[in-house]
């Protein structure tokens, strides 16, 4: 049994109890409590759900809107062909006066995409569709264009406006774990180092030296701008982590919105927040 804070670090795997002041108690061995957390902070829609949940486990606006979005993305892969085949189903909704945001709510999906289906739907072509999303005077119709700006403000997850902020959380996140190395005076290869070095495989930060924290190896970083639960760590380590370190050796991800404990399998990953900079990688080793 052990106590954590929950938010905007990581959220514990199971929780057995939460007092008045939020610490919360939880037990290693189960995953239920975790997914009940999670289903929580996710479940009221619309900004005052958002402000409540942030408000009812103290988390983060940008932790919270990280997990909202990535599941809005699942929601969508799982739902994309099912919609799809009611697109002309969707289009009379539309044609009776529903918006497009109305359909999105009654279906759980994506208002950005739904908007996108019913106007290719209606005869637009995909570059005529990426233009009005990114400059609305472009549209001429006043229903369309009222109902993508109401889109774009509610989607979290496929709105111009959301990509440019997951875009520029990614380069922030490199940024902020580039300055922690540099502070430790290591020595890296980044990206682009290692493409003009021939190599397919590119890790964010590669040690020229490796190190050991704690008694842990470490040849390079990865720095991931989004939470992590057990489904995405799952995808991101058959996908791409487990490779990585066949080839380049033990490693530390940095996930900056939070991560669930005890994701791990792999005793050769190491799964951290910010927090690990500020009160973890006090002192390290060459190997």
């Amino acid at each position: 049994m052990l106590s954590l804070w929950v938010v905007g670090k990581h959220i514990p795997s199971s929780i057995k109890n939460v007092s008045e002041d939020q610490t919360i108690i939880f037990d290693e061995d189960s995953k239920k409590s975790t997914e009940k957390i999670l289903h929580d902070l996710i479940a009221e829609k619309g900004s005052n759900g958002v402000i409540n949940r942030m408000e009812k486990y103290r988390v983060e606006e940008d932790v919270l809107l990280s997990i909202l979005s990535q599941k809005t993305v699942r929601n969508v892969k799982k739902d994309y062909y099912p919609i799809m085949n009611r697109i002309k189903e969707i289009v009379k909704l539309w044609d009776r006066g529903l918006s497009f945001f109305d359909i999105a709510n009654k279906l759980s999906f994506s208002p950005i995409l739904i908007a996108t289906l019913i106007l290719k739907e209606k005869g637009y072509n995909k570059k005529d569709i990426k233009n009005i999303f990114t400059n609305l005077d472009l549209i001429e119709d006043k229903r369309i264009k009222n109902e993508i700006m109401k889109a774009i403000e509610v989607d979290i997850a496929y709105s111009p406006e959301s990509s440019r902020i997951q875009r520029e959380n990614g380069k922030k996140g490199e940024e902020m774990l580039k300055i922690y190395l540099d502070n430790k005076e290591l020595q890296f290869l980044r990206e682009d180092d290692l493409r003009k070095l021939g190599s397919g495989k590119t890790p964010d930060f590669l040690l020229k030296k490796p190190i050991k924290i704690r008694g842990r190896k470490v040849f390079w970083f990865e720095s991931k701008a989004i939470f992590c639960d057990y489904i995405e760590f799952k995808q991101y380590y058959n996908k791409q982590l487990k490779h990585y370190i066949s080839l380049f050796g033990p490693c530390i991800v940095v996930y900056w919105k939070g991560y669930i404990d005890d994701i791990i399998t792999d005793k050769r990953v190491l799964v951290v927040d910010k927090n690990f900079f500020e009160k973890s990688f006090t002192s390290f080793e060459y190997i």
